[in-house]
């Protein structure tokens, strides 16, 4: 199983891969969904929310930010109109439905502001996929009045359009993927790329997460900001939940205060207590028989604590706080 080495003797991931893949949301078919009954979420596959911004300005004229979800799939249309669907031209097997992410920009700043996502769960992402926009890649193909053509006049411009995921325990950051949805700083422009296909992004480097940050950046930018339309699509993100229960179950440990910010103490004592972090590497350790165990040095964030009890292996999540 994916990762099974990386966290051998940590975090035991569950046997069973799981999906978000938006089939239980539901659309008409060539229609998408982007907040106008003001929910201002919709929450996919039962564990991930996806927020949403929606604003009415009167007069016919609205816009959203955040999350969406479609099944549309125009891929000549370059313009506002057509800015839900995927450039790829079509779904992943099986998931009609796909994300939409759009990252707004601050006013004052002009920095995209990252979206996300939170899952009811604690887990470590496995992988994605991620295509262009139809309106995000026509634009850097062809330029429009705001946006350049992507290479420029000559195709020797160094342009490119990124797409940063930041895995989250809360507010600790685990970790970040980059992934090039264009990419035009090739010597050998025949090597210039805007994505088209869905493509499957690795995520397994993020550890263990509960909330995943979408961020967009482009060389195109100006006094307000990137001029490239702020759009990707995604399907699929794939995840395993951990599992923390102990490795049989007949003994019941109980640790107390859990979070806690110095010293947690147990109901028993215990032998060869370890501590593992996200990542699944031992920061803290205690091989003699004791009852607590002083935390009061870790950074703040999520740990499992293992241990051994008359022989049988006890595995528990700690929250340091």
């Amino acid at each position: 199983m994916i990762l099974v080495a990386a966290f051998t003797g940590a975090f035991a991931l569950a046997k069973s891969q799981n999906v978000v893949d938006f089939e239980n949301l539901s659309l008409p078919p060539d229609s998408f969904w982007n907040g106008s009954d003001m929910s201002g979420s919709f929450t996919a596959n039962g564990i991930a929310t996806f927020p949403n911004s929606f604003v009415d300005w009167g007069g016919g004229m609205t816009s959203w930010s955040g999350f969406a979800y479609s099944n549309k799939a125009d891929t000549v249309t370059q313009d506002f109109s057509n800015q839900y669907s995927n450039f790829a031209g079509n779904s992943l097997i099986n998931s009609p439905i796909f994300g939409v992410n759009y990252n707004n920009s601050d006013w004052n700043t002009g920095q995209i502001i990252p979206n996300v996502v939170s899952f009811s769960s604690v887990i470590q992402p496995i992988s994605m996929y991620v295509t262009n926009s139809t309106y995000a890649a026509l634009t850097m193909k062809n330029g429009d009045a705001y946006s350049k053509k992507f290479g420029g006049t000559t195709g020797d411009d160094p342009d490119w359009f990124k797409l940063t995921i930041t895995g989250m325990l809360d507010s600790i950051t685990t970790g970040t993927v980059e992934f090039y949805l264009a990419d035009y700083r090739f010597i050998d422009n025949a090597q210039d790329y805007i994505v088209k296909d869905w493509q499957n992004v690795d995520l397994t480097s993020l550890g263990a997460i509960n909330k995943l940050s979408f961020s967009l950046s482009s060389s195109d930018t100006g006094m307000f900001g990137m001029n490239t339309p702020a759009y990707f699509c995604f399907d699929n993100i794939m995840y395993s939940l951990y599992n923390t229960i102990s490795e049989n179950h007949t003994t019941a440990l109980k640790i107390y205060p859990n979070p806690s910010s110095d010293v947690v103490f147990f109901n028993k004592k215990l032998n060869n207590v370890e501590i593992y972090n996200s990542l699944g590497q031992i920061v803290l350790t205690q091989p003699s028989m004791n009852d607590f165990i002083n935390i009061r040095s870790l950074p703040l964030g999520y740990y499992l604590l293992k241990a051994t009890d008359n022989g049988e292996i006890i595995k528990q999540l700690l929250i340091k706080k």
